[in-house]
């Protein structure tokens, strides 16, 4: 019989996994709670720019000064930011 992996919380967890089932669902619901909190702010936490939502997919927000914003609602004096979180 094969040897079961075990997360570090002792619970059984898939071979291919980083976690088990449960404390990966905690680690999303705290990451989530998170980005809920940076978006209710307005402003991203690396530049403190301005933060826009992307209709791409439910729930992402981006920083403004994120690529394509950049050009179109971005400060052009400001470097360019990577933040994004998804809230959904």
């Amino acid at each position: 019989m094969a040897k079961r992996i075990r997360c570090v919380c002792g619970n059984v967890m898939s071979k291919w996994a980083h976690k088990c089932k449960k404390c990966a669902e905690k680690a999303m619901s705290t990451s989530r709670a998170l980005a809920i909190e940076i978006v209710i702010k307005g402003t991203c936490p690396d530049c403190g720019s301005k933060l826009v939502r992307n209709n791409a997919l439910s729930g992402w927000w981006q920083c403004v000064q994120f690529g394509t914003w950049k050009e179109s609602h971005g400060d052009p004096n400001k470097d360019n930011c990577s933040f994004q979180c998804f809230t959904e």
